[in-house]
């Protein structure tokens, strides 16, 4: 997204021009966003998905955590460019650019360029902004890095900057790699209860619908495989719909010889599970939520990988059922009603892909546990220094009372009978609460101490690694150990994901 605006009025603000703006199309010969994309640093954000990353995505629709926030004492966002270029302007996007009030658009900040990131030169100072993009050209400037300096961040007294997206303009040098791929874009989820495929309901071409219209697997090209960098990253945005309740959505990958097709039974890998927020279609800035960024960089290598066919897969399904939101909706379609929410997903890299080895194997995947102690393998490898990772994604699930969704423990890891390392699955939802309109607001609070919860509503569940130690000779079992007793209660169980990432 590049911000391209004219001047209707002018008045003078510390040198600079200020203007009343109208958005017009780029020119053909509209300069790079460089910053599209790159490497984000900042002062502390409002919340964790609230990160400097969400000011270089190329969005500002994906509702109030698309956004970078920050209410530190001094607040700053600073992107590396990756390689020195010629800096030709700025554009940001402020508060109201992506739907909040106009009295959070950044009132006074300045930008400041340097060619090593510790000496800066300010390029730009802006002293009584109020409009909602603002564009602002220089002479052209060499420059690796770009910083923003936040000095009164609204236009009342309220002390968080609010930039939805900051674009830094002009061309570059040389290629840092990397780029970012969109895999899907508003791909549906139908109902996890029906028993046939959605009615009336074609899938977008070369993507794969398989468990009647919950998961959704398209092929990656040769051209989007070599955007893959070191520092992949996936990035998922939930559209509410019709399903206003939390569910759990998975992110994961199939790798097949080239030239086939895989099936909904084919063994795939789990990259990334996460959980939707309570939300609806009718609920403005709140009906669209992205996720904060997964690191996938231990997997670039194999879904990279030159020698085989890596559909990338997205999925999880809803239920859509008598009640919900679009029950007070009389005009809506029965296809509308139908469709719970939507995904989109891109895979983000801003470097290039290192040689690796691009062996990863799937032991376990999404798979719901009732026991307290978990097999997975063993399984053979092929890693050439005769070591590994396990990756490990796990939590409880279960609404009955006392259920494993409302607790929390601790998980060991064992591999082929040595303990590899342990972890407590406690988390704190509280800075998710504001995502989660239709929800119950005790899910959030309280989580340290009275209310434990293994998984929080508009989440992420992390994965978490682990060494094998020497493996060399050796099959790969792991064993992992749940702190709770059993049998569980009611539906309970520990939703489970283990992969051997080969080294």
């Amino acid at each position: 997204m590049t911000i391209q605006l004219k001047t209707t009025r002018a008045v003078v603000s510390s040198g600079l021009l200020i203007t009343s703006l109208l958005v017009i199309p780029p020119p053909a010969t509209a300069a790079t966003n460089l910053a599209l994309n790159r490497p984000a640093t900042g002062s502390a954000a409002c919340a964790s998905t609230e990160g400097p990353e969400k000011a270089v995505n190329g969005s500002t629709t994906g509702g109030n955590s698309d956004k970078w926030c920050s209410a530190a004492s001094t607040r700053y966002l600073q992107v590396d460019l990756g390689t020195s270029a010629s800096v030709t302007g700025f554009a940001i996007a402020h508060a109201g650019a992506g739907g909040e009030p106009v009295t959070y658009n950044t009132r006074a900040f300045s930008i400041q360029l340097s060619t090593d990131g510790t000496t800066w030169a300010t390029a730009v100072t802006v002293t009584d902004n109020t409009a909602n993009t603002t564009t602002h050209p220089i002479t052209a400037t060499s420059a690796r890095y770009a910083k923003l300096v936040v000095t009164t961040p609204t236009q009342s007294t309220d002390q968080a900057a609010r930039i939805y997206e900051f674009e830094v303009l002009g061309t570059s040098s040389g290629d840092p790699g990397g780029g970012s791929i969109a895999v899907f874009d508003h791909i549906p989820q139908f109902g996890i209860y029906t028993s046939e495929d959605p009615a009336g309901y074609t899938p977008p071409a070369g993507v794969l619908m398989w468990n009647r219209g919950t998961e959704f697997a398209r092929k990656l090209t040769d051209a989007e495989k070599a955007l893959i960098g070191d520092d992949l990253r996936a990035r998922v945005t939930y559209h509410a719909q019709c399903d206003n309740y939390d569910r759990i959505g998975t992110v994961f990958y199939v790798a097949v010889p080239k030239g086939t097709t895989p099936t909904a039974a084919t063994p795939r890998v789990t990259l990334q599970d996460f959980i939707t927020p309570f939300s609806n279609y009718w609920r403005g800035t709140k009906a669209n939520y992205t996720f904060p960024d997964t690191d996938l960089g231990p997997y670039a290598g194999a879904l990279a990988d030159p020698e085989k066919d890596v559909y990338l897969g997205i999925g999880g399904g809803s239920n859509p059922y008598r009640g919900d939101p679009c029950d007070s909706h009389g005009e809506l379609t029965p296809e509308f009603r139908a469709i719970g929410f939507k995904y989109s997903l891109s895979l983000i890299s801003s470097s290039r892909l290192t040689a690796r080895d691009h062996d990863v194997t799937g032991m376990i995947s999404g798979v719901r546990e009732t026991t307290n102690s978990i097999t997975a393998g063993p399984v053979r490898h092929t890693a050439t220094g005769n070591r590994g990772d396990i990756a490990l994604v796990i939590a409880g699930y279960g609404s009955a009372a006392g259920g494993e969704e409302y607790s929390s423990t601790t998980v060991t890891v064992s591999v082929n009978g040595t303990r590899a390392g342990s972890f407590s699955t406690a988390v704190d939802c509280a800075s998710l609460e504001q995502y989660s309109p239709d929800g119950n607001p005790g899910i959030f609070r309280n989580n340290t101490t009275s209310n434990p919860r293994s998984w929080c509503p508009g989440g992420v569940i992390p994965s978490r690694y682990f060494p094998t130690g020497d493996i060399a000779g050796k099959d790969v079992s792991v064993t992992i150990g749940i702190g709770r007793q059993v049998p569980y209660v009611g539906d309970s169980g520990y939703r489970t994901s283990v992969s051997l990432l080969e080294r």
